[in-house]
């Protein structure tokens, strides 16, 4: 009972839980149940406080969830505090908004309604069933009573009940389906052709260089680096200079010798006449000379395994020719045992009496048992003396080292000396990047720690796994510093060059796409002008790859040509210009099937459910009377 609820509380009830308070019991917080002093609110909603306490739980509630998600580190966008507080509290008065709209409303939850939900609730049953003391003693393990759950269940519920409504009840009208479907299956029919830019074509001066690298310095600072010195304890490294005493490995082969035993195996078949318990002596005597049939066919050259088959009572045997598999003694009872270890190879046994009924042993083959010599298993069982002594070592060198490191916080060389260590180095690395055991972000992190690289000093123990661990101080640090002007010449010129033909090539580009669309030129004739390919795209769809996205954005973002094409002009993200030319538009009616459809019915009518609940939420919030403290007045 106690496993049934540990296993299950470990599992998703503790996220039952964290649902049902992330929702409503965010509205009072456990301050609403044990009363709160006389702090400043986060926000008054109709009347209704919500204190800083409620939103720092409900902070902290989901902080924990993001950590899940993101594999306990949260990215940079959540490092705000008060701007993720912010969007916390905007939640909390939505649902204290909510909850004073189902109040009024007169939304309710009966209780056969609350206790159906309840008793559908895997955790809470046993057997497919509700069971009540697995229901009181899951929420003990939570911290909750049944009388606070069901009501915190039952607010959730009503809560929801607008939300369904309001989404069961959205409407697709067919003209926005046919739209839809409509431009997703449109068609566009495209001409292209693409001015290149040309950075081999353009110069940049000495003076334009300088400008912009005082102008962009931030672009070259070369980031602060490290190098470390570090004492390494290591199981695998205090393995290699253990040497194991010749006594103490046969006293240990010794010790093992049973597991080291292999014993005799035998494999047999049998046929298996069954005898009941309280049989008379003639149906015994029937079952046997049955069997003595059986031999008698066996012995005139029929097989064993096709008799077994037809012949066998033994039903986990009877279908595989009677095979039995391998056996040692002790498998079997000993009437059967006995006369199975008397056989030789190929002997067929007289009739043998069991609890179970008369049997016919054939004896397929002997495996000889034995045990493994010491030089058989002599790398294993040196290895496994290794590892345990140097498991001993490390613990005591490990103390030791830590002590020493912190008396004397200024080298590591009495460390090193008093362990027999040697003192390793690392190659440069930065906070965010480095090599060998700087690869390791904890490494790095403590590297740049205030007290490894300003104060000089050793740091503490660090433990990398469990059976590696360092210790590390400060060799040599490097600063951020700006790289010289030489050091970044030729990056400057690749990127000023860049510049100024992406520059060219739209200005270039801008001004033949007005003589196109003037009229004095058509694309051809345009493209010949430049030398440039005219590309005769044809017709392409939305999701297409024949062009890249920024060009099939622009062509499924003109208007569609009224007698004459239109033209586009894009520039790339290599820095290249082209000119699109549309001529025609239609849509692949054929491409649209009744599956899709009804799926993309489906989908408008989710989206469109969504989006009317939230516009419901955002008259309900506009419509109410709010306070609203900022957050960071409530630090």
């Amino acid at each position: 009972m106690l496993q049934a609820i540990r296993d299950k509380t470990s599992g998703w009830i503790a996220y039952l839980i964290i649902g049902l308070i992330s929702i409503p019991f965010a509205l009072w917080g456990i301050n609403s149940y044990l009363g709160g002093g006389e702090e400043q609110p986060a926000a008054v909603v109709n009347g209704n406080e919500i204190t800083a306490r409620d939103l720092d739980q409900a902070y902290a509630r989901y902080r924990e969830r993001l950590m899940q998600v993101f594999g306990g580190k949260l990215p940079d966008i959540f490092s705000d505090e008060n701007a993720v507080k912010e969007q916390v509290l905007s939640q909390l008065i939505e649902e204290r908004v909510l909850l004073d709209y189902v109040e009024d409303q007169g939304y309710r939850v009966g209780p056969d309604a609350l206790f159906r939900e309840i008793a559908q609730i895997p955790a809470f049953q046993k057997d497919g069933r509700f069971d009540k003391e697995l229901y009181q003693a899951q929420l003990r393990s939570q911290g909750y009573s049944p009388a606070l759950f069901e009501l915190e269940l039952r607010r959730q519920k009503e809560m929801q009940q607008p939300e369904t409504g309001i989404r069961n009840t959205a409407l697709v009208p067919q003209l926005l389906l046919d739209q839809a479907l409509a431009l997703k299956h449109e068609q566009r029919k495209l001409r292209l052709l693409t001015l290149p830019a040309r950075p081999d074509a353009v110069t940049v001066s000495d003076q334009e260089i300088k400008d912009f690298y005082e102008q962009q310095k931030g672009r070259f600072m070369e980031p602060a680096r490290v190098r470390l010195d570090y004492i390494e304890l290591s199981l695998d490294a205090l393995k290699k200079g253990i040497e194991v005493d010749e006594d103490l490995l046969r006293q240990r082969y010794d010790e093992q010798r049973d597991q080291l035993t292999t014993p005799e195996t035998r494999e047999a078949r049998h046929i298996l006449i069954t005898v009941p318990e309280d049989a008379d002596d003639a149906a015994v005597e029937a079952a046997r000379q049955k069997l003595l049939e059986i031999r008698q066919r066996i012995e005139a050259g029929e097989d064993f395994s096709d008799l077994a088959r037809e012949f066998s009572q033994d039903p986990g045997s009877a279908s595989d020719g009677g095979s039995l598999g391998e056996i040692e003694r002790g498998m079997m009872v000993k009437p059967f045992e006995d006369a199975l270890f008397a056989l030789q190879p190929g002997q067929i046994s007289d009739p043998v009496r069991t609890q179970f009924g008369w049997h016919l042993i054939r004896l397929d083959g002997i495996k000889p048992g034995g045990t493994r010599s010491l030089d058989e298993v002599r790398d294993r069982l040196a290895d496994e003396i290794r590892t345990e002594q140097a498991e001993t070592q490390i613990y005591d060198l490990a103390e030791t080292l830590a002590n020493i490191g912190y008396e004397e916080p200024d080298s590591l060389q009495p460390a090193a000396d008093q362990l027999g260590l040697p003192i390793q180095t690392t190659d440069w690395f930065t906070r965010s990047k480095g090599e060998g055991l700087a690869a390791n972000e904890q490494i790095r992190q403590i590297a740049f720690s205030e007290d490894v690289l300003n104060q000089k000093r050793n740091s503490d123990l660090i433990e990398l796994g469990e059976n590696t661990a360092v210790m590390v101080r400060l060799n040599a640090h490097e600063p951020e510093r700006l790289k010289p002007l030489d050091q970044v010449r030729e990056q400057i010129v690749a990127l000023l060059k860049a510049k100024k033909a992406r520059e060219q090539a739209l200005e270039q580009g801008q001004a033949l796409l007005e003589r196109i669309r003037s009229g004095e030129l058509d694309l051809q004739r345009a493209a010949t002008e430049q030398g440039v390919e005219l590309k005769d795209v044809g017709f392409i769809k939305r999701d297409s790859k024949q062009l890249p996205a920024e060009l099939r954005g622009a062509a499924f973002s003109m208007p569609k040509p009224e007698g004459k094409p239109r033209y586009q002009g894009v520039a790339g993200v290599k820095g290249d210009y082209s000119i699109l030319e549309l001529s025609e538009v239609t849509v692949d009616q054929a491409a649209i099937t009744d599956a899709e459809r009804q799926t993309l019915a489906k989908a408008l009518l989710t989206a469109t459910g969504n989006y009317d609940y939230q516009a419901f939420l955002k008259t309900l919030v506009e419509q109410a009377d709010i306070q609203r403290t900022p957050v960071k007045e409530l630090q």
